[in-house]
């Protein structure tokens, strides 16, 4: 029985199509031409969930540098990835634009991350525990020079906001960060940095991550006590963090809503829920 041979278009576009699967990586072996055809979607955007899937990644590239530093473009870091191999895989991957870093720093004396980050020159977007930056008790975010290039900028610290003693963190300095995204709370974030961030023409959207049990209604009475009302602000649930951030698009969807409200000069929250549900709902829920 001959075996059947389909033409290298639709071939092509079925690898394609695998390339959505959880199993991606096991198409690479089939043959070189659907190596060639898979590797810049599935190396594109890395997730790096373990120290060993961190381990695997870096053996794949550190012998390809130029491959690296051309294709990998979106990478997460979780915390379970060591610091030593995460310094490692930014080395190589010197064309990162997109990066989220999730690992606590505990050594003593300068982090091995900050050399490696600083070398990322098309680095825009970044999201960030701080304690994968600061290893001390002084957290000052103007500090760190990579800060001064990020233009899209998430802190996973519940305490970003807040103000400790005489002074904030210093996120309301970063003038150049026109895509602000952080945690919020009624009860101790500083209005100030707020007001500060929201008086800069260039910023274009500042995202509050409101506590899975605080209801909208009582932050957008917050917010109009200290008259806060303002387009650029989108309010989303922590509770849906992870699925909203690292199903991707994130901040194109969020621009997207704030130019939507521009368009119908709207501001109530619930009719954005209802206009915007033909855009994406899948990528991005608004509570």
């Amino acid at each position: 029985m001959p075996v059947l041979s389909l033409p290298v278009e639709i071939e092509r576009m079925i690898f394609l199509l695998c390339a959505e699967h959880e199993d991606q990586h096991t198409y690479l072996l089939v043959a070189r031409r659907v190596q060639h055809w898979l590797e810049p979607i599935i190396y594109r955007i890395v997730h790096l969930t373990t120290e060993n899937v961190a381990k695997k990644f870096l053996h794949s590239v550190e012998s390809r540098p130029k491959f690296a530093e051309t294709m990998v473009k979106v990478l997460f870091f979780r915390a379970t990835v060591g610091i030593e191999t995460a310094g490692s895989i930014l080395k190589v991957c010197k064309g990162i634009e997109d990066l989220t870093l999730r690992i606590p720093c505990h050594l003593i004396g300068k982090n091995p991350l900050l050399g490696p980050l600083d070398a990322l020159p098309q680095l825009h977007a970044l999201s960030v525990d701080l304690a994968s930056i600061f290893n001390n008790r002084v957290i000052y975010l103007p500090n760190i020079d990579v800060l001064h290039r990020i233009t899209h900028l998430h802190i996973s610290n519940a305490w970003a906001s807040w103000q400790g003693g005489s002074q904030t963190i210093g996120v309301e300095k970063l003038e150049q960060v026109t895509h602000l995204s952080i945690h919020f709370s009624t009860m101790r974030t500083e209005v100030s940095i707020l007001r500060d961030v929201l008086g800069r023409d260039n910023l274009e959207v500042m995202v509050l991550w409101r506590r899975a049990f605080m209801i909208e209604e009582r932050v957008q009475e917050w917010l109009r006590s200290h008259e806060l009302i303002d387009r650029r602000i989108v309010i989303l649930n922590s509770a849906d963090f992870f699925t909203t951030v690292q199903s991707g698009g994130f901040w194109k969807d969020v621009e997207s809503l704030v130019e939507w409200r521009r368009r119908t000069n709207g501001m109530e929250q619930e009719s954005h829920i209802k206009a915007w549900s033909s855009i994406d709902h899948r990528r991005l829920r608004i509570s």
